[in-house]
This record gives C-alpha cells, sequence and structure tokens, in this order.
C-alpha cells in the first residue's frame, strides 16, 4: 500500500512538472512573437515631385505640407521635375526604392532600412503615425565615362493614416556623395589600428549617420520632394 501511494505522488510531481514547463515554454514563445504588422508594409506606388508646391496645380495641403517640411525649401535644381517611385517596406524593417529612372544617369535600385519615427525632430502631422528611413543607390559618372560615380543616401520620412492606411504622404530629401574617380571608389588608407576596415571604407563615405538635418545644400542634399504613395494590392 505504502509502494502504491509512493507511485501516486511520484506520478502527481511529474504531472505537475510537466504543466510547469509547458507553461514556461509558450509564455517564452509568445514573449518572442514579433509585434504587429504595421500597416506601412508592403509595396508602394507613387510620384514625388519638388517642394514648395504649387497651391493651384497641386494642392494646398502639399504647399502647406512642404513649407512645414522645408520653408522655402532650396533645390539644387539637378533633378528632374518629378519622380514616379515604387518603395517597398518589409516587415523586418528593410526596404528597396525603385524609381522610374528619370535621372539620366543609371543608377542602381535603392536599398535601406525603415523604422518608426518618434522624439526626432521631424514633422509631426496629426492623426497618422511617422516612419523614416533612408535608402543608397549607386550611380553612374559622366555619360562619357559610363563607370561608377557617385553614391545617393536619401533620407525617406511618410505619414500613416489608420483612416486611409492604402495611401500615404511624405518626403525624400536625397544626399548626394562623388564617391569615386574614374570608375574607381576613393578610399581610405588601411588603418592599422582597426585592420578589419583595411582599405575599404570610401574617403566621403555614405553611410556616416545621421545625414545632416533637413536639406543642407552645403552637404550635399539635392532638394526636398514631397509625395503621395499607394499601396499596391493583390489583384
Amino acid at each position: 500500500m505504502k509502494s502504491r501511494n509512493a507511485l501516486f505522488t511520484c506520478l502527481a510531481v511529474f504531472a505537475v512538472a510537466i504543466l510547469l514547463f509547458t507553461f514556461s515554454t509558450t509564455k517564452n514563445v509568445e514573449a518572442k512573437k514579433s509585434p504587429p504588422t504595421p500597416d506601412v508594409v508592403g509595396a508602394w506606388f507613387g510620384i514625388a515631385r519638388p517642394c514648395p508646391a504649387n497651391p493651384t496645380t497641386d494642392s494646398a495641403e502639399h504647399a502647406d505640407f512642404c513649407t512645414a517640411v522645408c520653408g522655402t525649401c532650396a533645390n539644387a535644381g539637378i533633378l528632374p521635375p518629378e519622380f514616379p517611385m515604387m518603395p517597398t517596406l518589409s516587415d523586418d524593417g528593410t526596404m528597396i526604392a525603385d524609381d522610374s529612372g528619370e535621372v539620366s544617369l543609371y543608377h542602381t535600385p535603392g536599398h535601406g532600412q525603415w523604422t518608426l519615427s518618434v522624439n526626432d525632430g521631424l514633422l509631426d502631422r496629426t492623426g497618422t503615425q511617422r516612419y523614416k528611413g533612408t535608402f543608397l543607390w549607386l550611380g553612374q559618372g559622366p555619360p562619357s565615362l559610363g563607370v561608377l560615380g557617385n553614391a545617393v543616401r536619401t533620407r525617406f520620412v511618410t505619414y500613416s493614416d489608420p483612416l486611409k492606411p492604402d495611401t500615404m504622404i511624405g518626403y525624400i530629401q536625397p544626399y548626394f556623395f562623388p564617391i569615386a574617380a574614374g570608375g574607381l571608389v576613393v578610399v581610405n588608407p588601411s588603418d592599422p589600428l582597426d585592420p578589419l576596415d583595411g582599405n575599404h571604407i570610401p574617403t566621403i563615405d555614405p553611410l556616416v549617420s545621421p545625414l545632416p538635418l533637413g536639406c543642407d545644400l552645403t552637404k550635399g542634399c539635392l532638394g526636398t520632394y514631397h509625395f503621395i504613395i499607394r499601396r499596391i494590392k493583390e489583384d
């Protein structure tokens, strides 16, 4: 009888241990689950045009938006009057940005990162959630050379409205970095104190963070471009 009671006791303890282990494992799995996917994740299409915006041919809302973002909105005057664009934002925080190739010199698609934007000095927009990112493309030099000449790193800021989740207003600010000469990247010499980098870091480094505040033409900004992008949906 005693041995039977001891057996039941052992089985009960074992059952409790299994329940505790299962509960703990479930909690750990739940804790590791990703947060809800933001509405901005997906593929988008739209058109970016230079600020300041014309309140007659565009709209007063876009004109006011440009003024709030960049004031008088200086522009380098070397980019085309519009950029049809297709940014794709992934839920792992990466992004790809394609445009129509209206820049006469060849450049690669843009690759970058995006994140939630809070308490960073960027323009707030009532009723929306702000997101920001940067993406980088490599560009061709003068057509006579036809080789690598530059990199452009672009600030991307967009506003998601829960009442219109498939349309976003925003702006981009491309920064120009002349990283190459004659098709070869101009690099820093190897630093014996940092042997991992070797001589692989551009002297004019497009990945130095953060980008200058706003659009500073003296530091390579080419202008501020406002946009509306719309979600590309399944058919």
